[in-house]
């Protein structure tokens, strides 16, 4: 009789969520429109009222007043960090809309919400709890215009937020209240795997989904390892054999009037959202969405991906978990014996094919130049209709040029205080010193700071020249002592090795000290480095 009754209460709760109020605009307008974010806010609500099993939280409040809802899937009813810890089920984040003008991940997020209240994707909240930011950036969600070349939606929002930055490059400049509440989630909520939906064009190919995840060559190896041995193989069989969708490795042709040189992905650096996850020693995923498909391929292709990853995550949520806290461990015990990669370049990974098109080579008409970037030449390269599938080497394998030993940690100089709020934003733990101390250290010498010579996310960045020397050094009481021996620890050099290029001094945070005022000679770097712990008292900040 109990059954009965429960499978009556199924029947009826899905016939509830199943009426034309729990349809997403994209859905409504036969995959016509995108969302404007009192869409996304109204359908949340509504799914919210119809279910205890979803909760809408403020994430964070944009520069623009709006906010930006964290959505919480849960069987048990959570509604707080340390309930994860009360369940024993660790949490999955996806998130979309990170830039506003690439739509179908937030559509595609709104369905998997409703169609897993509805009970369409059975099993995925028993073992772990799935976290939802469907429309990450808010503000440049609704300022729509024909402002991407996709096929559908003809309107869209656009890539920067209300502050007019890109939120995929401000991981390590925090300057962004949105980026800030991310990090901030990556601490609270500590999810084992974040999802980051996007659309991508560049090379023509024929597979609606792409994906990456964390290549930065400092981030621990055997995470990349599960991402491409083990997880995202299965992930592609599931989206294939049971959703019909095709998918590969993102990136492009290294050369497209020759694709069989082969296929690349470019972006290693530190600042992007998968990239930064791997610093943290956490498990990411890069969702580009391909943009010369039509919107509704995209948003199903989307949503078929994303619940692919979910139910592979269900079944092996605690393997992940554990491989996480061992890096974790891993990096706190062992991290500072080894070597910094300040520069790189990218090798084979593996082999992979492509499927994509013929490329013929075409002149640029005097009419066609002015649509061209003056970088183009006299020729571009087109595709033909006729297909061609490409068998080739994939270059996103970050193989280190120049490395520099690591210490047991750096000392920061009082007083700069956008460089120490920066640290603690990320929870990478900082110590106060109490008392001064003399100790042998190593001082950057700079020999140059050569400035960008354009603006580039509100900053001129600099490139920074020089050299360390090691000499006793007085360090005053007031300093800040931040350790390697800790989870956090990958991510110190990237922001205190002066050369680094996404380094807190690249970003401009030391430019009142490095350049001596009322001339360009350079002054001393505020950073110094430690061979080990200062044995005076600290206080943690």
């Amino acid at each position: 009789m109990k059954r009965k009754i429960c499978i009556l209460a199924i029947c009826w709760l899905s016939t509830l969520l199943a009426a034309d109020d729990m349809l997403t605009v994209a859905e409504s307008s036969n995959y016509a429109k995108t969302s404007l974010y009192q869409d996304v806010m109204d359908f949340l609500y509504r799914v919210q009222k119809k279910s205890d099993l979803v909760r809408v939280l403020p994430l964070a409040t944009s520069s623009e007043g709006r906010m930006v809802p964290l959505v919480i899937v849960s069987r048990d009813r959570v509604v707080r960090p340390g309930d994860l810890a009360l369940y024993g089920k660790p949490a999955v984040l996806v998130m979309a809309n990170i830039h506003a003008g690439e739509v179908e991940g937030k559509e595609a997020s709104l369905m998997l919400i409703r169609d897993i209240v509805l009970g369409k994707l059975p099993g995925l909240l028993e073992s772990q709890v799935l976290l939802f930011v469907p429309i990450f950036n808010a503000d440049g969600n609704d300022k729509l215009g024909r402002n991407r070349r996709d096929i559908g939606p003809e309107l869209a929002g656009v890539r920067y937020n209300g502050q007019n930055l890109d939120l995929n490059r401000d991981f390590l400049k925090l300057e962004s209240p949105e980026v800030q509440a991310l990090v901030g989630l990556f601490s609270d909520w500590d999810p084992v795997l974040t999802v980051d939906m996007h659309t991508t064009n560049g090379s023509p190919h024929r597979h609606p989904v792409t994906y990456s995840t964390l290549l930065n060559p400092n981030s621990d190896k055997a995470l990349g390892d599960f991402m491409w041995q083990k997880l995202f193989p299965a992930v592609a069989r599931t989206l294939k054999v049971a959703h019909g969708y095709d998918s590969i490795p993102y990136g492009n042709f290294v050369d497209r009037e020759f694709p069989e040189k082969g296929w690349e992905s470019d972006a290693l650096e530190a600042r992007y959202g998968t990239n930064y996850i791997g610093l943290r020693n956490r498990f990411s995923i890069l969702d580009e969405n391909y943009s010369y498909c039509d919107f509704r391929t995209r948003v199903l292709a989307a949503r078929a991906f994303v619940a692919s990853i979910l139910s592979y995550t269900a079944r092996n949520i605690g393997a992940m978990a554990e491989m996480a806290r061992r890096a974790d461990r891993d990096t706190a015990a062992r991290f500072s014996r080894g070597e910094f990669v300040l520069e790189f370049t990218r090798e084979r990974l593996f082999d992979m094919t492509v499927k994509s098109y013929e490329f013929a080579k075409v002149a640029i008409t005097p009419e066609e130049r002015s649509k061209n970037p003056s970088w183009t030449g006299e020729f571009i390269i087109k595709k033909t209709d006729v297909q061609k599938d490409y068998t080739i080497p994939y270059f996103s394998l970050a193989v280190p040029v120049r490395t520099l030993p690591l210490p047991a940690g750096y000392v920061l100089a009082p007083h700069q205080g956008e460089a120490l709020a920066n640290l603690k934003r990320h929870g990478i733990r900082v110590e106060r010193v109490l008392e001064a101390f003399r100790a042998e250290a190593e001082s950057f010498v700079i020999a140059a700071v050569e400035p960008g010579r354009n603006i580039y996310q509100g900053r001129v960045q600099n490139a920074i020249k020089g050299h360390y020397e090691k000499a006793a050094a007085d360090i005053p009481a007031g300093s800040y002592f931040i350790g390697l021996d800790q989870p956090l620890a990958r991510l110190v050099p990237v922001l205190l090795e002066p050369e680094s290029v996404d380094s807190l001094a690249a970003w401009g945070f030391f430019n009142r000290v490095i350049v001596q005022q009322w001339s360009n000679r350079p002054g001393p770097y505020p950073v110094r480095r430690l061979a080990q712990r200062p044995l005076v008292p600290m206080l943690s900040e």
